[in-house]
C-alpha cells in the first residue's frame, strides 16, 4: 500500500508547530521526507500519531532523505 504524502505545511498544521520546526525537523532527520522538484513532502507514515505508527509511544527513527530528479 502506497503511503499519502503530506506538504510541509499540512504536517505543521497536524502536529502544531511552524513550518519552519518541520523543515528542521527534516534536516535532522527526525521526520523522514522526500524532495519533489523545489518542495518537500512528508509520508504520513512517517509522523508521530499519524499512519501505520499511530499509538506508538515511541520517538520517530531517523530516516534518510530522498531526493527526486525532475525528468
Amino acid at each position: 500500500m502506497a503511503d499519502n504524502l503530506i506538504t510541509v505545511r499540512e504536517a505543521a498544521s497536524f502536529l502544531r508547530i511552524s513550518a519552519r520546526t518541520v523543515y528542521r525537523l527534516i534536516e535532522s532527520g527526525q521526520i523522514g521526507a522526500v524532495r519533489i522538484g523545489k518542495q518537500w513532502r512528508i509520508r504520513t507514515s512517517d509522523l508521530p500519531g499519524l499512519g501505520s505508527t499511530a499509538g506508538s509511544a515511541s520517538a520517530p527513527s531517523p530516516v534518510r532523505h530522498e531526493n527526486t530528479v525532475n525528468a
